[in-house]
């Protein structure tokens, strides 16, 4: 028989498995301010979906408020199945908080009561989704084939709320005195599309068929993890920096050229388990990176300060990034050569720079600019994007040159010589070599006019 397994709402579930005792009291999961799941001591104060969470707090003074993010519902969610693989390998996720499992009466009784949740038993998943709709925490309900027509028959329609039917279209039948799910089963496709929609297309399959009876296989994701066990407990906050160091150089030569964007750190102490997951903005692929996320996810934890005797990182689905070439790679190529000879040698590449042009001495005219300057400008920035950065520190002499009817084109870099910065300075004033220099750089300069070129000197 196919079982069907309710968590919902599963981050409720998740807090009353933690403490037990929080079943009693009044407990709420919140987004935005507003109530998005209440229990039942909750729904008995009158606190209902959709309320305020201040309006809320007026009728309950001791409210309590459930908070996990999203990484570490995904987490519990995953770990959920794999608990539920070691029963059968036939485990099927429908959505976060349900769960199809392909067992017998016994097993799905035993569940009920490990896990205190509703379990529904039939020979289809629609059926037995419904019944697990309509079964107590720790009971089970159990529909045979022959049986699944009177079933829907006598099923009450609030019951439909939970697998698609909204609040609004709920008060509409009610208005036209539906008040099974029987009723409505009466109704022909088209009357159920018309009247509720896309709601009418997701009832079809439970009222009306076809239902599906067979389960795909549980496929258990990739996970690529690393441990580490102390020999006594730590504390040190260098200690775990160490550990964390060589668990995410572990982990990077284990990724093999792979991404993960998931990241779960588990911290073993004498009290128990404390675990975090983080949700990288960017794929981890470096150790540095896995390093910076493992770091978030132990503050995360709240296991600092605590004796650890086990540290355990884990990336979820590590995936293979495929990289889309370009069709003109060249460009490419003299920008990645020009950014590795920058990262070794900051100060070896060279730019020639026009600042005056019609200036009279040649250090006034044009000058040699490295792309690592004395003010450290293009310290933080990328070396392909350095030459907007470098227009806009140029002297206002150079951007507002005086132009003589039409403008002058631009320098190549091949036109420009490999002239030496020391031997292009200006010479003393009188010398022979200074007034040589001065001629030449004018008959130059009214030749080429205005211009910028690029220079890529050799590595000094």
């Amino acid at each position: 028989m196919i079982a069907a397994l309710n968590f919902s709402p599963f981050p409720l579930y998740l807090a009353e498995r933690a403490e037990p005792s929080r079943k009693r009291v009044p407990l709420v999961v919140v987004e935005e301010q507003r109530v998005v799941h209440a229990n039942v001591p909750a729904r008995r104060h009158g606190i209902t979906a959709g309320m305020r969470l201040d309006g809320a707090r007026m009728r309950v003074s001791h409210l309590e408020v459930v908070r996990y993010t999203e990484p570490d519902l995904e987490h519990a969610w995953g770990s959920l199945l794999r608990e539920l693989n070691d029963y059968t390998p036939w485990v099927e996720a429908n959505g976060r908080g349900r769960a199809l499992a392909r067992l017998d009466a016994q097993e799905g009784l035993e569940l009920a009561r490990h896990y205190d949740i509703p379990v529904g038993l039939a020979d289809d998943c629609e059926t037995a989704e419904l019944a697990s709709l309509s079964a107590r925490p720790g009971c089970t309900r159990e529909v045979s084939s022959l049986t699944t027509a009177a079933f829907i028959d006598r099923l009450p329609l609030r019951f439909l709320k939970g697998v698609g039917l909204s609040e609004a279209n709920y008060t509409r039948l009610q208005w036209l005195g539906v008040a099974t799910a029987g009723d409505l089963a009466r109704w022909s496709a088209p009357q159920l599309r018309t009247y509720l929609g896309d709601e009418g297309n997701a009832l079809l399959p439970f009222l009306q068929g076809p239902r599906r009876t067979e389960l795909r296989p549980f496929q258990q994701p990739e996970t690529v993890e690393r441990s580490l066990t102390f020999t006594e407990p730590v504390l040190e906050p260098h200690e775990l920096l160490t550990a964390l160091e060589r668990l995410s150089v572990e982990l990077e030569r284990a990724l093999d050229g792979r991404v993960a964007r998931r990241l779960t750190l588990t911290a073993t102490t004498p009290g128990g388990k404390r675990r975090a997951s983080r949700l990288a903005k960017r794929p981890l692929q470096q150790a540095r990176q896995i390093r910076q996320q493992a770091l978030f996810a132990l503050h995360d934890s709240q296991a600092e300060g605590r004796p650890i005797e086990r540290l355990t990182v884990e990336l979820a689905a590590p995936t293979r990034v495929g990289q889309q070439e370009s069709l003109w790679p060249q460009r490419e190529r003299r920008h990645r050569a020009l950014r590795a000879a920058l990262e070794r040698f900051p100060a070896s590449q060279r730019r020639f720079v026009w600042r005056d042009p019609y200036a009279q001495a040649a250090y006034l005219a044009w000058r040699w600019e490295g792309y690592v300057d004395e003010n450290g400008a293009y310290a933080g920035a990328d070396a392909v994007e350095r030459g907007d950065a470098l227009h806009e520190q140029r002297p206002a002499s150079a951007r507002s040159a005086p132009s003589a009817g039409a403008e002058a084109p631009a320098v190549s870099a091949a036109a420009v010589p490999l002239f030496d910065p020391e031997s292009l300075a200006p010479a003393a004033p009188g010398s022979q070599d200074g007034r040589d220099g001065a001629r030449q750089s004018r008959g130059e300069n009214d030749k080429r006019g205005e211009g910028e070129g690029l220079l890529f000197g050799g590595l000094h």
